[in-house]
């Protein structure tokens, strides 16, 4: 199976190779560190270790070029390839395998494993290993300054060390293997899940925006229902008896066709704008212009305003604008009283109350169960679709029946920046 790390973009690389120009100038300043402790300790360091310490500089510099210009994978494959070979120059010179800082070429091998496909990991793993495995057969050992009693203890231990640098050597060899086996599987695991999230994320706006559009389709109907039923009544009025229209009756057919063309072509604009970036308007002027339009579709709702005075920016969306129409018809036809709106801010949410005081609309609440509905012209997709709108939002919406038999609707909708 293909490696998706090839196909690594840019901008991570270039993340990359910013982290590791830190980390190298953090091993230079390691390194210099070390060669002037041998120094100031009468030790003979070679000039080529010198020389290869200042092999980092040009290193540093083109990685500082690529941290702002970007890079690509064969850049990162060449950066590793030559600081490995920088980092063997050094260790040669310098105690070979007998230095601790050996254990440097794990780090390079992370880098390539994290980062890139299987075929560059393995090119810059079997590179270390060869380097390694030069290093523990040449090197040029310190010349460290020592006393004349140590000579003997020195002779003794030297099979001891031997066999430390075999066991160094095996833990690398195995530590190489490992990394280069393990963390690419693990890099292309956390890249078919991260696949998977995102077709679940697009599945889910799929939903989403059918959810939408059938929320839009149901409002339409609602607010075409009162027009449609106007215009029936006349027509039947006027088959029954045999009589022409008059002119009251033209004028106010031609007046309930213009508000079904209006609701139509609002929900083909409202469909094409659905999933444009939202704007924010005050949640009181919002609230203001969908009571006029509800008005338009229910002419003989009636409603008191319990109290509109906090201020709140809220997520514009056709959406929403139609899943509180659908709840304010259902607060209407819950009952036979006036109802009552208010609006508060409680923990940092804009509260909308709709109170429909009728003692026996709490019976309603009963009687909505998901997709039937016991109003004559009710199909019970109101209410199911306004819940799930308005939780596009990251809000909720709650119905309560309260002691006295009447019911109350909360809508909580959290805020939006004033912009």
């Amino acid at each position: 199976m293909q490696n998706t790390a090839l196909h690594t973009p840019n901008s991570n690389l270039t993340f990359v190779i910013t982290r590791l120009t830190y980390l190298r100038f953090a091993i230079t300043t390691l390194l210099l560190i070390l060669l002037i402790y041998l120094s100031l300790n009468h030790t003979q360091v070679d000039l080529i270790a010198w020389i290869a310490i200042s092999c980092y500089a040009p290193l540093l510099a083109v990685g500082i070029y690529h941290s702002q210009r970007g890079i690509q994978p064969i850049h990162l494959v060449i950066h590793l390839l030559f600081e490995c070979q920088i980092l063997t120059l050094f260790l040669f010179f310098t105690g070979g395998a007998s230095n601790p800082l050996i254990s440097y070429f794990l780090i390079l091998i992370v880098f390539a494993a994290y980062n890139l496909n299987r075929l560059w990991v393995w090119l810059i793993a079997i590179t270390c290993i060869l380097d390694y495995s030069i290093l523990t057969q040449f090197y040029q050992p310190l010349q460290l300054s020592i006393s004349s009693h140590h000579l003997a203890s020195q002779t003794g231990q030297q099979s001891f060390l031997d066999w430390h640098l075999a066991g160094m050597w095996i833990t690398f060899l195995v530590s190489a293997i490992t990394l280069s086996l393990l963390i690419p599987a693990l890099m292309q695991a956390t890249t078919k899940k991260r696949q998977q999230l995102t077709e679940l994320r697009e599945k889910q706006l799929k939903n989403e925006q059918l959810i939408g559009i059938a929320t839009l389709a149901a409002g339409t109907a609602h607010e075409m229902g009162t027009p449609l039923m106007t215009m029936e009544m006349i027509l039947n009025d006027a088959i029954e008896h045999k009589l022409p229209l008059n002119e009251n009756d033209t004028e106010l057919l031609h007046q309930q066709v213009m508000i079904c063309r209006q609701s139509l072509q609002r929900l083909a604009l409202a469909g094409r704008n659905i999933h444009n970036e939202p704007e924010n308007i005050n949640a009181n002027n919002w609230l203001a212009s969908l009571l006029h339009r509800w008005r338009l579709s229910q002419p003989n709702a009636l409603w008191l305003n319990a109290g509109l005075e906090h201020q709140a920016y809220l997520r514009k969306s056709p959406l929403l604008d139609q899943a509180i129409l659908n709840l304010l018809d259902n607060a209407t036809q819950a009952g036979n009283e006036t109802i009552e709106i208010s609006s508060e801010v409680i923990d940092e949410l804009w509260t909308l109350t709709i109170h429909q005081p009728d003692t026996q609309a709490s019976q309603h609440l009963q009687q909505h169960h998901l997709f039937s509905s016991n109003k004559k012209h009710g199909i019970g997709l109101g209410l199911y679709l306004s819940n799930a709108s308005i939780e596009q939002f990251d809000g909720q919406v709650h119905l309560i029946a309260n002691r006295d038999g009447s019911t109350s609707c909360i809508i909580q909708l959290p805020f939006a920046s004033n912009g």
